[in-house]
């Protein structure tokens, strides 16, 4: 009982102090009005939007940039979110409230380490509120690189230091991390409970990796619930045949509105306009709220083509019908936090979660928890957190292909090395688009040849990954089984003009190093 006392009082300490800070933020907002403030009141509607800078003439390769929204409803030119990145077409990700804002695309052109009023190379406004975007989640914004302008009022913004982080080639910057980077810490997962817009201001695309993007991989997306991050799946994560699958990370602010980051899952992993799978099916293993968020994901499935497939929906402990704690911190909190509201079972968010089926295409693994620990037990049979009657929701276990229950608590289950192989038993049901002889090719990798400036990263990523399977290409010893492939062998004969530095670099590498041809 001392030990539950002394959690209680924790919790009411943290809930206390981040209530004082929303006060303050009202505060503030009453004396002297401003986005940047605005954008951390948690009873304000927030907008997230994302899209990609275009760089058509590669004008700014290997210059920082950082993306920056401007907004003049309270202050003049006042600076609300900036996103910093290097590579062009990757994508950025911005956290605002509601307002008219001019985006404007920044380039380290002097390469001082700043970011200055004279090197504007993009721009575009938007508008957001709920009459223009309903869902709150604008996407699709791309702005186009040109040459640079000068603006009218100062600006300097620091460009970070990226040394020691390991960047990508095709994820937004800050997207590799390890599961022990500070991002991942309970005390940064707490900031997302409570003050969603300081998290997202260091956390702003939501998705991690904790690898380049191999292609021939299976892609197992891990989503975390209340309160957690990605560093609750190190456990399982650490035991996955790593050969087959790439972990990948959904880190949202979990204080958020649901339906926002439900939208936000779907944009970034399903829709295809941010991840294209190339119709390489996909896994999502969720814990505890965050399979309500991909429950909601995968009711915006629209039925397009280019939409990516999740072939196998794992949950853990669930709260398919809601929490009845959220109904009570709705109507006597101090603060009320989105999902709260949405975790309540009079709400619209859970009424709503069941009103498509699932696809044909995906098969939902229902896991429930059943173990409580708690010396006295009180109410309705639980894992400790989440009721049995929530976990096992009818509509959700009649949607459900197959469910199965673990002596566990809500917590433990995702360390439970019995849950663990369970899943990875159903993960082998999930088959990958590569026929075996690609697939056998592939992980045999590249060459490990020194490669000189003339190569651009993409070409020299390409010969050290895949060089020996495009070898066998080249060399006709392997069947395309692909149109891009076709295509691909096309340029090595001529008949294609080659598309892209990676089929460039690899058309120098046979002129530089014929001793590999016969590889």
């Amino acid at each position: 009982m001392l030990i539950l006392c002394l959690a209680l009082c924790l919790c009411s300490c943290t809930y206390l102090k981040y209530a004082s800070v929303q006060a303050e933020y009202a505060r503030i907002q009453n004396a002297e009005p401003g986005q940047v403030n605005a954008k951390h009141m948690i009873d304000r509607e927030s907008y997230f939007v994302h899209g990609r800078s275009i760089d058509t003439k590669r004008s700014y390769a290997g210059i920082p940039k950082a993306i920056a929204a401007f907004s003049s409803k309270y202050k003049t030119n006042e600076r609300v979110d900036t996103m910093s990145f290097e590579v062009s077409g990757s994508h950025f990700g911005l956290n605002l409230p509601e307002g008219r804002y001019d985006l404007l695309i920044f380039a380290d052109i002097d390469g001082d380490g700043a970011f200055e009023e004279s090197e504007v190379v993009g721009k575009q406004s938007i508008e957001l509120n709920i009459a223009v975007v309903p869902d709150k989640v604008l996407g699709q914004v791309d702005v186009q690189l040109a040459e640079p302008i000068t603006i009218d009022w100062n600006v300097s913004i620091d460009v970070p230091d990226t040394r020691g982080r390991s960047e990508s080639l095709f994820f937004p910057s800050g997207t590799i991390r390890t599961l022990d980077d500070p991002i991942f810490d309970s005390g940064f997962s707490t900031l997302g409970m409570y003050d969603p817009a300081s998290f997202l201001e260091q956390a702003p695309t939501m998705f991690y990796a904790l690898e380049e993007d191999l292609g021939y991989k299976i892609p197992a997306v891990f989503v975390h619930g209340i309160g957690g991050s990605a560093r609750e799946f190190a456990t399982f994560v650490g035991k996955l045949d790593r050969s087959r699958y790439k972990p990948w990370f959904y880190h949202y602010p979990s204080g958020g509105d649901l339906d926002q980051m439900a939208e936000l899952f779907y944009e970034i992993f399903l829709s295809g306009k941010v991840y294209q799978s190339g119709g390489m099916p996909m896994i999502v293993i969720a814990h505890s709220m965050g399979g309500l968020v991909v429950r909601e994901a995968i009711n915006k499935y629209e039925g397009k083509f280019r939409e990516n497939q999740v072939h196998l929906f794992v949950t853990m402990a669930s709260p398919f019908g809601g929490h009845s704690a959220a109904a009570a911190g709705e109507k006597h909190g101090l603060i009320v936090l989105p999902s709260w509201r949405d975790l309540n079972p009079e709400n619209p968010f859970i009424g709503n979660l069941y009103r498509k089926p699932l696809p044909g295409f995906v098969h939902h693994e229902l896991i429930y928890a059943y173990q409580n620990p708690g010396t006295i037990k009180i109410g309705e049979n639980s894992d400790g957190v989440v009721a049995l009657t929530s976990q096992l929701h009818p509509q959700a276990q009649r949607q459900a292909s197959g469910q199965f229950g673990f002596d566990n608590t809500h917590t433990d289950i995702l360390d439970s090395e019995e849950v663990a192989a369970h899943i990875r038993n159903r993960m082998e049901t999930v088959k990958n688009a590569f026929p075996p002889a690609q697939l056998e090719l592939l992980r045999q990798g590249g060459y490990e040849v020194s490669l000189g400036d003339e190569y651009s990263a993409l070409a020299q990523y390409s010969i050290h990954t895949y060089g020996r399977y495009l070898m066998a290409l080249t060399n006709g010893t392997l069947t395309p089984f692909h149109p891009e492939e076709e295509r691909f062998i096309a340029v090595i004969k001529g008949a294609e003009t080659p598309r892209d530095d990676a089929e460039k670099g690899w058309l120098r590498f046979l002129s530089e190093h014929p001793e590999f041809k016969d590889d």
